[in-house]
């Protein structure tokens, strides 16, 4: 059965989640993309790559049948919507799996996680609501990631690590295992986590250090 699907979010990311869409479309999946959604009224009306732009997201309340695929890199702009989202509709959110991640059996993963070509998570991991997982990202065994983590292409997470709520991990950043990061830090590009690190922070480095605090709720 064919179902309507929107994405939300006609930036880079969205061009990404579109090709993930296609791709599970050609192993077998059966979305009919209607365009993308975005808060940009100048972009409303014109096309991207051939799609149209519909609108905002008050273009849910009148097509209370579409799914919606979350296409907002940064992890509190992803909160913030998805809490817009359901303030106007309560939209099916897809679950987008590139077909050629390699995932275990003994996976659990929650409502809205994208997840990009080659990437390999191991077995007994667990990934939360509204998760974006980049390219060639690594997960290790027994690993948890909290909601609205984001996961930029190459990060490698050691078994057994706890990433938390709204964390950003930068591009080639690794931890070693065993490890826990607060909710809603930053990791830097290339990073190297030898250490757990607490909430709200930034850190950089190898091995990284923390540069900045924030306070808590920073992210609203």
């Amino acid at each position: 059965m064919t179902e309507d699907i929107v994405i939300v979010g006609a930036g880079a990311v969205g061009r990404m989640v579109r090709q993930i869409l296609e791709d599970c479309n050609r192993a077998g999946a059966n979305w009919n993309f209607c365009g993308f959604l975005d808060a940009n009224p100048a972009l409303h009306g014109s096309e991207l790559h051939g799609a149209p732009i519909l609108g905002d997201l008050t273009w849910l309340a009148q097509h209370p049948g579409a799914a919606v695929a979350l296409a907002i890199g940064a992890p509190a702009a992803r909160q913030r919507t998805i809490s817009h989202v359901q303030r106007i509709a309560r939209p099916k959110i897809a679950t987008l799996i590139h077909p050629r991640a390699w995932i275990s059996d003994r996976v659990t993963i929650g409502a809205g996680v994208i997840i990009y070509p080659d990437v390999l998570i191991d077995c007994d991991v667990t990934i939360h609501d509204y998760a974006l997982i980049n390219k060639t990202c690594t997960i290790g065994h027994d690993t948890v990631i909290h909601p609205f983590v984001t996961m930029a292409p190459g990060v490698k997470l050691g078994g057994t690590t706890v990433i938390g709520e709204g964390c950003d991990l930068g591009i080639n950043s690794a931890t070693i295992q065993g490890l826990q990061i607060g909710a809603w830090s930053v990791i830097g590009a290339g990073a190297a986590v030898v250490r757990s690190l607490p909430a709200n922070i930034t850190a950089v480095g190898v091995p990284a250090r923390v540069i900045r605090s924030r306070e808590p709720g920073w992210q609203l």
